[in-house]
């Protein structure tokens, strides 16, 4: 997975303080971190827009089928109809936090996707009304396990903004305080599959970055529990498995399992073929396995996502520009290299300005570009 939870887990355990970016992938590979690029979908433990799971439906019926359509179009990264979808839930029942989580959610989905400006006020003032909704509901018997589901759940969006924000400290201890809150859900309704696929992968990479202290008789080794606990959400959740899907494809990415991670990414681009969650993470995949052929396509498939979007992230469209330049320097169509490289360069007056230093990219790209020229003027 390698997303930005394993950071703040490298925090935690080796003492960094330099501040995170959970949407960095490595260049070989992630959207290998999430750009190669590899997403996040999974913002922290992979709690980023969760899902009700089944069998744990929303009473009101308006208000699940509203939830409902604002997952779906948050797969389809149709942002803005997601979230009337969930401002209409809460038209519906003001007093479930449902709706206000969900919209917490698809804020911090769109940021990772465009890593574009980020209203914090909205965001935070969407989780103060949640937590205090879901506290609410901790007062019932029959309401208890969502308060506690709720609970959790804002707590994860906290650490996740407050780790954008360099808040190391804070982001760890809300993590942590999260999966505490998942727990005690799970404890109520053992079979609530959205804290179970959200308490799952934090227990695997939890344990993951602990491994050298397994040894302890207080440390104890939980990836495969995580793993069944994730596998149990894809097989039984009706509106989660697209999110346990992500967790899992970055556990097996993790395993180097990459073939597994391909199978569980082309799963779910079969019934979203544009999300660019997924296809950062089937790059990242076909990378390991050094699968030209399906990297250039993958390449392709992502960067023609990335122009379709109405917001341009910029460094994710120089990434996939510069990896076919590449491409084209080696099949020798040198002046396919000159053009992507061009295309790159166009954005030399956006470096600094940018979520994601694009600098060494463009730098490269000059290098790339000069090459061809070169070699073109030699014929």
């Amino acid at each position: 997975m390698n997303d930005w939870i394993i950071e703040l887990l490298d925090c935690w355990i080796v003492g960094k303080t330099k501040p995170i970016n959970p949407f960095i992938h490595s260049s070989a590979n992630p959207f290998v971190r999430f750009f190669s690029f590899r997403v996040t979908a999974i913002l922290i433990a992979a709690f980023v827009l969760p899902l009700l799971c089944f069998g744990q439906k929303i009473p009101n019926d308006s208000v699940h089928e509203n939830i409902l359509a604002g997952i779906n179009l948050t797969l389809r990264q149709d942002y803005p109809a997601a979230k009337k979808m969930f401002r209409a839930a809460i038209a519906l029942d003001a007093r479930n936090p449902a709706g206000y989580i969900y919209l917490a959610g698809v804020m911090a989905a769109e940021f990772s996707d465009y890593e574009s400006t980020f209203d914090e006020q909205l965001f935070d003032s969407l989780l103060e009304k949640s937590q205090l909704l879901g506290e609410a509901y901790l007062g019932s018997k029959g309401t208890q396990a969502w308060g506690f589901y709720y609970e959790g759940t804002a707590l994860s969006y906290r650490a996740f903004w407050k780790s954008e924000k360099g808040n190391i400290v804070g982001a760890i201890l809300d993590g942590m305080n999260s999966a505490r809150m998942f727990e005690r859900c799970l404890e109520i309704t053992p079979d609530f599959f959205d804290a179970m696929s959200g308490l799952g992968t934090y227990y695997y990479w939890r344990s993951e970055k602990t491994e050298m202290l397994s040894w302890l008789p207080f440390v104890s080794d939980r990836r495969n529990e995580g793993i069944e606990m994730i596998s149990k959400t894809i097989a039984n959740g009706t509106y989660n498995n697209y999110l346990a899907m992500s967790s899992l494809m970055w556990i097996y990415f993790q395993e180097q399992k990459y073939h597994d991670a391909v199978v569980l990414a082309q799963k779910a681009l079969a019934r979203y073929p544009d999300n660019r969650s997924f296809l950062w993470g089937l790059l990242s995949a076909d990378e390991k396995l050094k699968d030209s052929s399906a990297i250039k396509a993958c390449v392709q498939r992502l960067l023609a996502s990335t122009l379709s979007a109405p917001v341009r992230n910029i460094y994710a469209e120089v990434t996939c520009r510069l990896k076919l330049a590449q491409f084209a320097m080696n099949e020798r169509r040198y002046q396919e290299a000159i053009d992507q490289c061009g295309a790159i360069v166009r954005y030399a007056s956006d470096e600094g300005k940018t979520h994601r230093d694009i600098g060494p990219k463009l730098k490269a790209a000059r290098q790339i570009r000069s090459e061809a020229q070169k070699i073109l003027s030699l014929k």
